[in-house]
């Protein structure tokens, strides 16, 4: 197992409530626009957030030709406000959203309060532990563990992935294999100017600089045995080496 793979609980704890405490802040500032940067971070478009959600989920199985069916229980990893949760509780038998902010959580269950076959749960921004064995027929997760900071916790999800998915049961999730994607001095001087600056100039306060947002990429060594760990099965990639490659695993059975 490479260094890469490994993280001691204090610190993954400690790196697991920084989160919780930064996406709490930005659910509070803006949840949309944080969810979905794309969006006017001063007028954010209702409609074109909650429609990007089946859009994402859309593009991400596509290339894999994999679909979430009408009996499937899902799991989302890093669900924020619900955006892609609640496309796949429109195709599922069930989806549970789990995200490390419990702001991000409490405005999910507002905004789907009306969706049965949906709920949310608080974790620990480290691990699956809140969730049972052989729960789920598959996993998902987009635009989630590479906003970590530390990598060896998004090998860490990936292999307890294995656990909670059932025998047969598959799972497609992104990760950056970009490093120089999550280095400030990626996003320019812009970024560095303060937020009231920003805002003067009317743009948005992104909050970019912070390791929480910065996150991390993963190596494809350290991937591949976080698959192996878990007991999964590595089926296919999409878009290697960059920001946005899609994995594709399924546990065997």
């Amino acid at each position: 197992m490479t260094d890469h793979h490994e993280a001691g609980p204090d610190r993954a704890d400690a790196t697991g409530e920084a989160m919780g405490a930064y996406w709490d802040s930005k659910a509070r500032e803006n949840a949309m626009f944080f969810i979905h940067s794309c969006l006017d971070f001063n007028h954010p478009d209702e409609a074109e957030f909650w429609e990007s959600g089946a859009e994402a989920l859309d593009l991400s199985l596509a290339p894999f030709g994999v679909r979430i069916s009408p009996d499937d229980r899902v799991l989302e990893i890093g669900c924020g406000i619900g955006r892609i949760t609640k496309a796949i509780a429109a195709r599922a038998r069930s989806v549970v959203g789990l995200d490390v902010s419990p702001e991000m959580v409490a405005r999910a269950e507002r905004a789907l309060g009306g969706v049965a076959n949906a709920r949310f749960v608080v974790g620990s921004g480290t691990d699956l532990a809140a969730l049972d064995d052989d729960a789920f027929d598959a996993c998902y997760s987009f635009i989630v563990f590479q906003h970590i900071p530390d990598p060896a916790i998004t090998c860490r999800y990936v292999t307890d992935m294995g656990r909670v998915l059932r025998p047969g049961g598959w799972a497609v999730f992104q990760v950056s294999e970009r490093p120089e994607q999550h280095q400030a001095a990626w996003y320019g001087e812009e970024a560095r100017l303060p937020t009231r600056v920003r805002r003067a100039l009317g743009r948005a306060p992104r909050g970019c600089l912070e390791p929480q947002w910065l996150g991390s990429a993963v190596r494809r060594a350290d991937l591949v045995d976080a698959i192996e760990q878990g007991g999964l099965e590595l089926v296919a990639t999409s878009g290697d080496g960059t920001q946005f490659c899609m994995v594709h695993v399924r546990r065997p059975g």
